[in-house]
């Protein structure tokens, strides 16, 4: 992999937009995206966040906890909470890196616990990384940034969403108590269809049966499926899809906040401002008002 400098134009971009990455079981928190192409020495330092560095190309050295490690082209490693690190480089190196977190309000337990086993992690630092899906999602996301795609919110959202997972798969220990299970459902064709129904109609009503009857299953069937593939009910699953839906247009268009509630399902603007309220923890205005204020920084 060589560097380009698309890795840099993207990394701005998605600080300008000021992409976040929700799902329904875990939201993630980015402090910044970045890619320096001439990166040399930094003092010792420490962050309250995690933050990941690949080397694209260059020779130079991590510290980590006063241990020394070489680092060269298609080097990774991942610098947790609360550790103190530094780089050092005396030509310089061609890096991208990306600061994050959990919101742990938002996530759900099981997320939770695995953030927590990435905090104490011994395997923070992986080389020959350059095929692994780590790379290949984080170099792409970067690339698609810089291109022509500015209203593809959801193509970021499943992209991000698989680089942060991909994560959690690499570096955590595997002596840890946390032990991956692989559960086959039955039920998993089922829930992509629902979803797929949902985001394609959520101007309309969306009750329960009649989305089970495209289903040709029971309401009560779906219902049980929703809560024990996704850990929460129809309804909610509905009402959060009608908010990050709203989220996305009032981020990306100019349609008024009216029209914006009927196009997400919600049948006055009232109950659209408290549902999204509830939700976002501010109004739809505030939120429009913010993300515009953020991409003129």
């Amino acid at each position: 992999m060589k560097w380009t400098d698309s890795f840099k134009e993207g990394a701005i971009l998605l600080n300008q937009r000021n992409v976040s990455i929700n799902g329904s079981d875990a939201s993630i928190l980015v402090h910044y995206w970045d890619a320096w192409p001439k990166h040399y020495n930094n003092k010792p330092h420490q962050h309250s966040f995690f933050e990941l560095c690949y080397i694209v190309d260059g020779k130079g050295h991590y510290i980590d906890n006063n241990q020394i490690y070489s680092l060269e082209q298609g080097v990774i490693f991942l610098s947790r909470p609360y550790t103190q690190h530094q780089i050092l480089s005396e030509n310089g190196l061609k890096i991208i890196f990306v600061g994050f977190e959990l919101n742990k309000r938002k996530s759900k337990k099981e997320i939770i616990d695995l953030f927590s086993d990435l905090e104490g992690t011994k395997s923070f630092i992986i080389k020959n990384a350059v095929e692994t899906p780590i790379v290949k999602l984080w170099t792409s996301l970067l690339v698609m940034a810089s291109g022509s795609y500015p209203s593809l919110n959801d193509s970021f959202q499943g992209i991000c969403s698989s680089f942060f997972s991909s994560i959690l798969g690499h570096f955590i220990d595997h002596q840890t108590n946390y032990k991956k299970e692989k559960k086959y459902s039955p039920y998993s064709a089922l829930v992509y269809q629902a979803k797929l129904y949902i985001n394609d109609n959520l101007s309309q009503p969306l009750k329960l049966n009649d989305v089970a009857d495209y289903l040709h299953i029971s309401g009560r069937h779906l219902s049980r499926i929703f809560q024990e593939e996704l850990g929460q009910s129809f309804s909610i699953y509905v009402k959060r899809e009608r908010v990050r839906k709203a989220g996305i247009l009032l981020s990306d268009t100019t349609l008024p906040i009216k029209e914006i509630s009927e196009t997400t399902g919600f049948n006055t603007i009232h109950y659209f401002t408290s549902v999204f309220s509830t939700e976002m923890g501010m109004s739809p205005g505030k939120f429009r008002t913010k993300f515009q204020q953020q991409q003129t920084l």
